[in-house]
């Protein structure tokens, strides 16, 4: 098996997708209901590739809302990094009350389907108070 170092040079293994395939899977994505992209993105069986366009699909229609980022209906802003950071602690099962609420409203869904689908990424999990992380 060979190995391709992506640009934050961690080695990226296994099955490696077209350009092609890239394109036509973030196609998709632009027909499918925000519930369903967010219970892919929390499914442990999607690809690292496919939870990465299903992320810039999230923020475009978070943009497509309102042209400098805020929810139109909560009128908070958020950066797409911010909604990265607050997508991948909800994949974890780290996101916060707060957090939570704030994600919800810039996708637009009830914060009840996020918290149904909080921490089922399946690898990442928040350390244990105690452990040791290393690295």
């Amino acid at each position: 098996m060979s190995t391709i170092t992506g640009f934050s040079n961690a080695p990226i293994t296994g099955n490696v997708p077209s350009v092609a395939d890239m394109n036509a899977y973030s196609a998709g994505l632009k027909d499918q209901k925000t519930d369903a992209l967010l219970s892919k993105l929390a499914d442990p069986s999607t690809e690292q590739w496919q939870k990465d366009a299903i992320n810039k699909e999230l923020q475009n229609r978070v943009n497509t809302q309102s042209p400098d980022g805020a929810n139109a209906a909560g009128g908070q802003g958020g950066s797409g990094s911010e909604m990265d950071e607050l997508l991948k602690k909800l994949q974890k099962g780290t996101i916060s009350d707060e957090e939570l609420q704030k994600l919800a409203q810039m996708l637009g869904v009830d914060p009840a389907k996020l918290e149904a689908i909080k921490g089922k990424d399946g690898g990442g999990q928040a350390p244990v108070a105690g452990e040791i992380q290393g690295g």
